[in-house]
């Protein structure tokens, strides 16, 4: 019964009434949004959440923190963040007619975002208190098309395109708040290959990208912990 209490999981925001402005959180500078917006609120009974006896995973959907990288960076920005919808392609230009899902920083709202090749994203995550002595990771469906992961500013793991996951039992803790941030960098497929060697190699490779971040579902995950089967592959016969 405790597996199925509610347990929320949300971007730490303060709502503002009209304009935006900027202000200080755990995560830094972070811009509000306008009344009447409200970023993503989870909660582990909602109608997404899936769980079994033995393994229970949260989907992330919703607006995260947001904003291109500024060059060569590998350390998490302090300030400057906006907004993006997640799963969700970069943007291209701001949001025009429909649902709105791209909020600019003003620091850097005038960006050319069709050549952004680097980005961040961060959110404040709620470990389930009920997730003690289990196994946390973070599980993406579409990453394009390379990702590292950081909680509370520490390094935790790399995904690839098309998919990965990430093991952060390590750096979280149940029934606490963490700061998770991604950097994702949009690579062309050879560059995702040399990634596997040389991650700083790989970036140097030019190609367009034309579906570019955090493009499918994010979950929160938790299993048991103790041996798993990973990295499986089938290698069929050419005869």
């Amino acid at each position: 019964a405790s597996r199925r209490s509610a347990i929320a999981v949300w971007v730490l925001v303060i709502l503002a009434g009209g304009g935006l402005r900027q202000t200080a959180g755990q995560e830094g500078m972070a811009m509000e949004l306008p009344e009447g917006v409200k970023a993503a609120v989870w909660q582990m009974d909602g109608a997404d959440r899936e769980a079994t006896p033995t393994r229970e995973r949260v989907p992330m959907k919703g607006l995260w923190q947001w904003q291109p990288a500024r060059g060569a960076e590998f350390s998490v920005p302090a300030d400057g963040w906006g907004y993006v919808q997640v799963p969700g392609a970069w943007p291209r230009r701001p949001s025009r007619g429909g649902p709105q899902t791209f909020y600019p920083h003003p620091s850097w709202k005038d960006h050319p975002l069709g050549k952004v090749t680097a980005a961040w994203y961060q959110i404040e995550i709620s470990v389930p208190r009920e997730w003690t002595d289990r196994r946390i990771a973070l599980s993406a469906e579409f990453v394009n098309s390379f990702a590292t992961v950081y909680v509370d500013g520490k390094k935790a793991g790399e995904m690839r395109f098309p998919a990965g996951e990430v093991d952060l039992t390590s750096l979280c803790r149940p029934g606490e708040k963490h700061v998770l941030s991604m950097l994702v960098i949009a690579m062309p497929l050879k560059a995702v290959i040399l990634s596997f060697r040389d991650s700083g190699e790989a970036t140097k490779v030019r190609g367009g990208v034309s579906r570019r971040g955090l493009c499918g579902d994010v979950y929160l995950v938790g299993t048991p912990r103790g041996a798993r089967i990973s990295n499986v592959k089938v290698e069929t016969s050419v005869r």
